[in-house]
């Protein structure tokens, strides 16, 4: 048999992609017109640096000292409110430091009281709202067509800026990643006071839900734990103006020093090829080269003051450490562990001021003085040594539920061990909840390239997922999927004979049109031809060409004119193999079959569509990680909306179990352990985004969402619940599903034997046997009744007592009497109608026991005759 070859194509693909992919170090724009080069962007940075060398603190940075990009009187921007920027960024200072923080911006030693981290890598979170001095500052009016870039087609209109803020408060988070320090730094710590700093921003507009990241670049000093970064772009050369920036001559220095060496090495990296980034200090986050057809953007000047770690033991602060020697302890063994025992380490806790000069609005981080601390405490966040410890503690408790998944898993396949139990089992639920699991080892396999601090902890928690997906998952599925194959089959049976059906009354309907057609016109008088001029008069052979030709059939119209057998009817081929009796039967030998069925034929079609599906359940993967990679940038409310609905897909895992349930009236396909852990343990992740305020992504707590999703998932459990105790279709109508077998049949006295036990008859509750000789005679009257279920002894109205054939135990069931109604029964006897049930065969047994042999076994036990599923 041909090989399906259908698997090789996407590797085929993705070998495609990527031999032919455009090279990523070239500008998409490239194409279209020319871009600076390499040694251009190197001139221009050589010329910037030059004059930040020799520029002093004081120089007027709106006027012409200063020939730098964007300084250029004519660009429009607001520099005249940079004086008012920094007198509001020393006011920050001195309510965050006090006087000592006064005293340390003028050169003087910090006092050893204040407690401030030297190392702030790691995120912060925070809301913004427009600031007061604002109103003294008017936005510029920008000409736009001076940024227009030229194009093939013309110049490109421009009608607005990007990172352009409009409302009136938002969200921003930080985070703050170490830069590579200078090359002097390390053999003389004291030649820097200041370290370079990086740090990547999120700005959100809540009135507009607009959202805005961007890379800033800067200084940090931790004396005064203070941080200066920029933005920097080709219309604005911030690195190089950073300096200008301090807010007094001793910050100017240590900054112009820091930069002078920084962007040194840098420039001297873009010499030796080391980067090929036209702009190493670009503020996209995606890439370092522009792109000339994106709209231009606001630029940004961001002050961010450290407060006091808060939240310190007084214990440990008064007999041991004062606050700052405590801080740098704690610090220390966050970075370099040595496995002694610490409190735990207090969040970093910064004010922020951002200033744009194009644009010219102003933002401040929510929080004191203005704000009370109930509305806001400025940027709060853990430190990123904090954050990857408390990741792998939650990791760990991941780990565990994973776990504790594979275990109800492996229980669950043990428990439906027999094509019976197998068989009642949706392949749906099982094939969402391995999705759950796949998605879950991808997602954890491409964290684990960005967050090199937990790569072990994520590639463990991966690799158990792979195992839950590949060794038991897949495997449960190849299982359900290969025993409901004759069910598949059985059901594609059914359509093609339903449409051979249909196309039979299609093909008679047409058949008989046609004959009625051809019996209208033998019943129409003919019409005499008319002689043509010429005086042919030879009648037209093709007359009845365009009358439509009958459809081929495998009988052969009957001739009158010819006598059997030339006119009997062909037999038709079924496909049977022929047996060739001889008639002397002592010398029967075996004839060779005509057709040989290939044995193997069968299980190798079932193995290739399963294969077929194993490719379609990747890719299904693939889709939705690369759909989900995409959605993080979406704006904030289509995100939410996408990732809500694509956990309430998820979260619906019991809905193809409670559909095939209702198919088969099945009433319990799966134990209960697994149905309520796999419930519990599939929230989780859930309840841990949702709902835990310091999960590593910092996600808001949404209770609301969280109880949508746990609400609908255990309306499903419930559901599920219902259909045991009341029955499988209680919900539906009865025409909305194929009807099916009731074990379960409320036992009538007076009805003539059509739910009641065979035995009944004979036995009843006025003339119960008596004795072992009444007995005997009764039990040899028929060989069926040899072995039936048997009324015992007389039991109060509406209760009678048969023989279980399976555990040959006592069953008492309800029953009602004669002329009684059943309601009562229907009501208050619904659990007990579950403790019996009723063979087709009108035999009888504990529920348990036919449960448990139907596991093994659709066949009565006592006459053999074939039951239905469950």
């Amino acid at each position: 048999m041909a090989q399906d070859r259908r698997g090789i194509i996407i590797p085929l693909l993705i070998i495609g992609f990527i031999f032919f992919s455009p090279d990523p170090a070239r500008s998409p724009a490239s194409r279209f017109q020319e871009r600076p080069t390499i040694e251009d962007a190197i001139a221009e940075e050589q010329r910037s640096l030059g004059v930040l060398q020799n520029s002093s603190y004081g120089d007027a940075i709106h006027s012409s000292t200063l020939n730098l990009t964007g300084l250029e009187p004519d660009r429009g921007y607001a520099w005249e409110a940079l004086p008012r920027i920094r007198d509001r960024a020393a006011q920050q200072l001195e309510y965050a430091l006090g006087d000592a923080g006064r005293q340390a911006l003028e050169g003087e030693l910090m006092d050893p009281d204040v407690s401030l981290y030297n190392n702030v890598t790691g995120f912060l979170h925070g809301q913004w709202v427009v600031s007061k001095a604002q109103e003294e500052v008017a936005r510029p009016h920008l000409n736009l067509s001076s940024y227009a870039q030229e194009g093939r087609s013309g110049e490109r209109h421009l009608s607005r800026f990007g990172r352009n803020i409009t409302g009136s408060a938002g969200m921003v988070s930080i985070r703050f990643r170490e830069r590579e320090q200078p090359v002097h730094y390390s053999s003389a710590v004291d030649a820097y006071n200041a370290t370079g700093i990086g740090a990547e921003m999120s700005l959100k507009d809540t009135s507009t839900g607009d959202e805005y990241e961007l890379q800033l670049q800067g200084t940090y000093l931790p004396s005064l734990g203070q941080a200066i970064m920029t933005t920097t772009s080709e219309k604005y050369a911030g690195i190089f103006m950073l300096p200008h920036f301090a807010l007094s001559q001793a910050t100017f220095q240590e900054a112009k020093a820091l930069l002078n060496d920084s962007i040194s090495r840098t420039i001297e990296r873009q010499k030796q090829g080391d980067t090929t980034a036209l702009n190493p200090w670009a503020a996209n986050v995606e890439a370092s080269v522009a792109n000339p057809f994106e709209h231009p953007s606001c630029e940004l000047i961001v002050y961010l003051q450290q407060h006091e770690a808060s939240g310190l033991p007084a214990a440990a602060v008064s007999s041991a450490f004062r606050p700052s020697a405590l801080v740098s302890f704690l610090e220390h063994e966050l970075r370099f562990p040595t496995g002694a025992f610490m409190p735990t380490a207090p969040e970093m806790r910064f004010s922020m001021l951002a200033f744009s000069p194009d644009c010219g609005y102003i933002l401040e981080s929510k929080g004191e003085p203005d704000f009370v601390p109930q509305e806001g405490r400025h940027l709060a966040g853990p430190k990123l040594e904090v954050l990857y410890r408390n990741g792998r503690h939650h990791l760990l408790v991941f780990t565990l539920a994973l776990g504790a998944q594979i275990i109800l898993l492996k229980r669950q396949m043990n428990e439906a061990s027999t094509p019976s139990t197998r068989s009642r089992i949706s392949f749906y639920s099982i094939s969402i909840l391995s999705l759950g699991d796949g998605f879950t080892t991808m997602t954890f396999l491409l964290i684990s390239l960005f967050i090199t601090g937990l790569w072990v902890n994520l590639m463990g928690t991966a690799f158990i997922a792979f195992v839950s997906v590949s060794f038991f998952g897949m495997r449960f599925i190849m299982d359900i999927w290969t025993v409901q194959a004759p069910e598949r089959a059985r059901r594609a049976r059914e359509v093609a004979e339903e449409e051979r059906q249909r196309r039979e009354r299609l093909v008679a309907a047409l058949e008989r049109i046609r004959a009625e057609r051809r019996a209208r016109q033998a019943t129409t008088p003919a019409t005499t031809a008319e002689v043509p001029a010429h005086g042919d008069t030879m009648p037209n052979a093709n007359a009845g060409a365009d009358l439509p030709a009958a459809p081929h059939s495998d009988a052969q119209p009957v001739s009158e004119s010819l006598p059997l057998p030339v006119t009997a009817q062909r037999p038709i081929d079924t496909g049977a193999t022929p047996v060739f009796m001889p008639s002397d039967q002592d010398r029967l030998e075996p004839v060779a079959q005509t057709q040989t069925a290939n044995p193997g034929t069968e299980p190798e079609l079932r193995m290739s569509s399963f294969g077929s599906l194993y490719t379609k359940f990747y890719l299904l993967l693939l889709a939705t990680l690369f759909i989900s990679l995409n959605a993080s940038s979406w704006p904030a409310g289509i995100r939410r909306v996408y990732f809500t609905s694509l956990a309430l897909t998820y979260l619906s895992f019991w809905i193809p179990q409670i559909h095939r349930n209702v198919q088969r009236n099945c009433r319990h396909a799966l134990n209960w352990e697994f149905v309520l852990g796999q419930s519990v343990l599939r929230l989780v992740p859930f309840a841990y985004f949702y709902g835990y305020e310091h999960n590593v992504l910092f996600a808001k707590r949404d209770y609301y969402s969280l109880t949508i999703l746990a609400v609908w998932l255990w309306i499903q459990v419930v559901i599920l619940g219902s259909q045991e105790l009341v029955g499988p279709r209680w919900f539906v109508g009865k025409d909305w599903a194929p009807p099916a077998y009731d074990y379960h049949p409320v036992l009538r006295e007076d009805e003539e034997g059509a739910t009641m036990p065979i035995g009944f008859s004979e036995a009843t509750a006025s003339s119960a046997p008596t004795s072992p000789l009444v007995e005997r005679p009764a039990s040899l009257s028929s060989p069926t009744a040899r072995r039936s279920s048997v009324a015992k002894e007389s039991k109060p109205r509406g209760k009678r007592v048969f023989d279980c054939a399976i555990c040959m135990q006592d069953l008492e069931v309800p029953v009602v009497d004669s002329g009684g109604s059943s309601d009562s029964t229907l009501t208050g006897g619904l659990l007990a109608r579950r403790t019996y049930m009723v063979t087709p065969c009108r035999h009888i047994f504990h529920s348990n026991c036919l449960e448990g042999w139907m596991k093994y076994r659709l066949q009565c036990p006592i006459c053999r005759e074939t039951l239905p599923p469950l």
